[in-house]
């Protein structure tokens, strides 16, 4: 970086301290002011928000980031092939989330898709998906020809009910795949045993769950693959981007060859496993693979954000224990259980609103943003409604926690007072 191109990203990062600076003043002279009357009506009602300016919005990039982008434009390398930043990012996660091996993918979804070709899982084939979960899980065993069978979630932590994978598997199931709601684990020790009893592979979506343990191992590690999306607003993000973890060897080979169009070398290794080329190098293509490379800038943040993932993590699940705190014995709201061996690291943090509250979800919703808190809508319906499915069946935990779901956020870019604020918000809103 030369001289006048150091002064002006200096003056800009000063001008933009100065802004955050000026609007936390303004934002704590306001709610002090605010504190002193008596008037405590939600902004919906007449009353003043919570808040003066809306919460900060999420920084996933800082400094850290940067400069990995700017080393990597720097090196002129343009792809996986004259870069090294997606192999070490791969060798880092593996090593922090304790997996033997790692493959870095475009997104969640391309992983989860890898994973089940990597499986061989096709056409008359069935895989168990909960149907509290992202569309992407589901769209992705459909991407393989092979049918989804929905399963309830359970009403305590509101993951997939091992009872109803038990009762939902027939002849023709292969997988059973768990997705973390929100970064609470599942029931990994019951899934595992229905999974050994009917000779079953497990395929977890942990999506929401970097960085999050049950007895002290990594979640996305329990399963034959695990699935993890780097997506805008995750723990660990590259703006888009996935990873499958697993420790099988052989399904490595195979999950790396589906993600690189089939390709393979003469002794059968994947083209992307090899370090040096020859002008004789032969290519082959010993399954039809699909282009789910990550990119060299996608792994190029990646890596800034394992340098802060400590930070990172300790933020949100800071966050996220004041958020449970508040709102684990409320009236109106329903808070997932925790089991007793995880240690959460929030996404974000979900509610469920009761069907008695005072308020509907669509009008606490909008009180919100009156108070100038904003949120996160995690799921709308259970994924068997929508009719591209065609799979329609009664879920009744699912629905219920559908019809009140919001998602509190938890990111680092918010501290204690914005906690505190989101916290009187709602309780303003619902009472206490």
């Amino acid at each position: 970086m030369g001289a006048d191109s150091a002064k002006r990203w200096l003056r800009t990062a000063q001008h933009r301290r100065s802004v955050r600076m000026g609007l936390d003043a303004l934002q704590a002279a306001y709610r002090w002011s605010s504190r002193r009357g008596a008037d405590d009506r939600p902004a919906a009602a007449g009353g003043r928000p919570v808040r003066l300016v809306p919460l900060p919005p999420p920084q996933p990039i800082t400094a850290t980031e940067r400069r990995r982008l700017r080393r990597l434009a720097a090196g002129q390398a343009t792809s996986f092939f004259d870069g090294r930043s997606v192999r070490e990012f791969e060798a880092r996660l593996a090593e922090a989330f304790g997996a033997r091996h790692a493959i870095a993918t475009s997104s969640g979804t391309a992983a989860l898709h890898a994973s089940f070709m990597a499986l061989g899982i096709g056409p008359g084939d069935e895989v168990v998906v909960p149907v509290l979960t992202y569309v992407a899980t589901a769209f992705a065993v459909l991407q393989t020809g092979a049918d989804v069978r929905f399963v309830d979630a359970r009403a305590d932590d509101w993951n997939m009910d091992p009872a109803a994978v038990e009762a939902a598997i027939t002849p023709r199931t292969r997988a059973i795949c768990p997705v973390h709601i929100g970064g609470v684990p599942c029931d990994m020790d019951a899934l595992g045993a229905i999974a050994a009893r009917h000779d079953l592979a497990i395929v977890e979506d942990a999506a929401h769950a970097h960085g999050c343990t049950l007895g002290g191992r990594a979640m996305g590690t329990f399963g034959a693959l695990g699935c993890f999306s780097f997506g805008s607003p995750k723990t660990i993000t590259t703006g888009e981007g996935g990873m499958i973890l697993t420790d099988d060897t052989d399904l490595h080979r195979r999950a790396r060859m589906a993600m690189n169009l089939g390709e393979v070398v003469p002794d059968g290794r994947p083209s992307l496993d090899i370090d040096l080329w020859s002008p004789e190098t032969r290519l082959d293509y010993a399954m039809v693979g699909h282009n789910y490379r990550m990119s060299l800038a996608q792994a190029s943040i990646g890596l800034g954000q394992l340098d802060r993932f400590g930070a990172i993590r300790a933020r949100r699940r800071e966050n996220g224990r004041r958020l449970r705190e508040a709102f684990a014995e409320h009236p109106h709201l329903d808070v997932q259980a925790v089991p007793d061996r995880a240690d959460v690291c929030y996404y974000t943090f979900p509610l469920a609103l009761h069907d008695d509250a005072p308020l509907s979800r669509a009008e606490l919703l909008d009180g919100l943003r009156q108070e100038r808190i904003d949120f996160r809508l995690w799921s709308n319906l259970p994924l068997a409604q929508h009719g591209v499915f065609g799979q329609p069946g009664s879920f009744p935990v699912a629905e219920r926690l559908s019809r009140g779901a919001v998602g509190l956020r938890v990111d680092p870019a918010l501290g204690s007072r914005e906690m505190d604020d989101t916290i009187r918000a709602v309780e303003r809103l619902l009472g206490t």
